[in-house]
This record gives C-alpha cells, structure tokens and sequence, in this order.
C-alpha cells in the first residue's frame, strides 16, 4: 500500500534518489499552489520573522497547505517504504524559481549544512513540485550514485558575484553522464539522499517554478549539538527532537508561537554548523533558495 514501487526503492538505496513519485492529485496541486500564493503574500505584508523565515525552515507550522502536503498519505507511503513506519518532519523548505529568472546553484549536498547525526540510513528530502518542473524552468540535476560517498569537501568556484550567488560548490568533478533531469508534473515527487549532489539551472520560461520540500527524518537521527524540535508523522517516538504540534488554522496564536521558537531554535543550530564549516552566522538552511527567496511573481 505504498506509491513507491520495489524497483524505485532499489533505486533510491543505489542511485540516491527515487523519481516520479505520484502524490498529490491535479486538483490537490492546483489548491497546494493557490494557497502557497496566499501564504506567501501574507507573510510578505507582515514582514519580520515570518518574511525571513518565509521559505524555511518551518512552512509547515502555519501554512494550512503545506501541513496538509507534509501528512498526505501517498507521500508519507512512500517515505515509509525508505525509513521505516516511524516518521518526523524535520524541515520544511519552499523553492520558488521566478519566470525568467538567471539564478542557478552550483552542485551541493545538502547534508553538509543540517548539523544531523544518522542521516546516511534514516532521512530523506521529498521534493513535490507544485507546478511542473522542466529543464526550461530550471529544474533540478541530480548525480546518480554520489550519495554513496558521503558528504564532500565544498568551496566557491570563484569570488565574483555571480559565483557567490551560486553558493558552494561540491570540489570534486560530476561525472556528466551520470546526471539526471528532474521531470515531474505538478503533484509528483522526486526523493533523494540528503547527501546527493544535485543542482538548478536558470528558468527561461513565462511561468514560474514552486517546489516545496520535505525533510523527513526517523527517531534514530540526532541534532549535532543543542536542542531541535520536528513534527511526528508517522509513529509514536519523537527520539532526540523537541515535539511540535500541528497548527489549528493558518497563522492561529498558538501556531506563531511555537514557529517563532522553533525558527530560533533551528537558526541557532544551523548557525553552529556554519561556523564549524568556517563560514559566517546567519547562513540559509535551505541553500537551494538563496536567490529564489520565497516571493510572489503572481
């Protein structure tokens, strides 16, 4: 009772990611970006925390859409089949790429700024595209089978602006002929290891690109150093993290307030990471939207 079949799980274990993933219905992505739309124009107009924060690290907390996405059972089936009937929702992160936009990322891991203990065999990234995701509109890459060496030493590949912009980059050579293109229609999903390398390219296209993603984690995964929070999924065991509680409607009393903490709690940490890695505080848990911060194009 899984949308993830046996030979995709295989190859999740082996290539370090899984795709297509059928999840949300047409209609269900259609009122997934509809209300994305509205969560985004709100936290614009309230500015502060909530703006800041807008694309990361926790959607999930006062966005009646994305708690929705985070719950729905043919993803969190498919996430099962990989880790086990145990689950958390670690991270929630929302990849807006702006029609016509320039922007791109070099190759990365994400692993290298999370500060978790266990994630080879206990965590995985789901990304679910609200709108179709094509080369034209800078999808995802990913590099087959490069999750299989664990995380691997970054850099800048130079000191220009636009290098910079890009973020890291993995300093070790892709194989080109082992990438792969990121083709979903909205309401399908790609799942990979928190340690593959992938990257984004520029959207040429009249449209603009909504990914949001989903790091989901086991109990036997553990912070680092200091205190985090999740949301339990699936299962009754929270492990090392903090519980969090699922918002009565979007951006109620209690929702803020326990996104506030938990937005702080998180920052500090990735912070640490940063600063072991020998970079500056402040950094951007969801690399992968630094130069798609979470706007509005509509």
């Amino acid at each position: 009772m899984t949308t993830l079949a046996p030979d995709l799980a295989e190859r999740f274990r082996t290539d370090g990611f899984a795709f297509p993933v059928n999840a949300l219905t047409p209609a269900e992505a259609e009122q997934a970006l509809a209300g994305c739309h509205t969560y985004l124009r709100t936290v614009s107009a309230a500015g502060g925390a909530l703006a800041r924060y807008a694309a990361f690290p926790k959607i999930h907390l006062v966005a009646s859409w994305a708690d929705r996405i985070v719950h729905h059972p043919a993803i969190l089936d498919a996430v099962e089949a990989l880790l086990g009937p145990e689950l958390l929702v670690w991270s929630t992160n929302l990849f807006v790429r702006p029609a016509h936009s320039g922007s791109s990322l070099a190759w990365h891991q994400d692993a290298v700024y999370l500060g978790l203990d266990g994630y080879q065999q206990h965590a995985a990234r789901v990304w679910v595209a609200l709108t179709d995701t094509t080369v034209a509109n800078g999808t995802m890459r990913y590099a087959r089978g490069s999750h299989l060496g664990g995380a691997l030493p970054h850099r800048f590949s130079g000191s220009g602006l636009e290098d910079i912009m890009r973020g890291e980059e993995i300093a070790v050579d892709i194989d080109e002929a082992a990438t792969v293109d990121v083709i979903l229609n909205a309401g399908q999903c790609s799942v990979h290891h928190l340690a593959m390398a992938h990257c984004s390219g520029p959207n040429h296209t009249d449209a603009g690109r909504f990914n949001f993603a989903i790091d989901y984690v086991t109990p036997r995964v553990r912070p680092t150093a200091g205190e985090d929070s999740a949301l339990l999924v699936r299962g009754a065991d929270p492990g090392a993290f903090l519980p969090e509680s699922r918002p009565a409607s979007d951006f109620d009393q209690a929702a803020l307030r326990e996104f506030y903490a938990a937005v702080a709690r998180r920052q500090k940490r990735i912070d640490q990471t940063v600063l072991g890695r020998g970079g500056k505080p402040g950094g951007d848990p969801a690399r992968d939207g630094a130069q798609d911060r979470a706007q509005d194009p509509a």
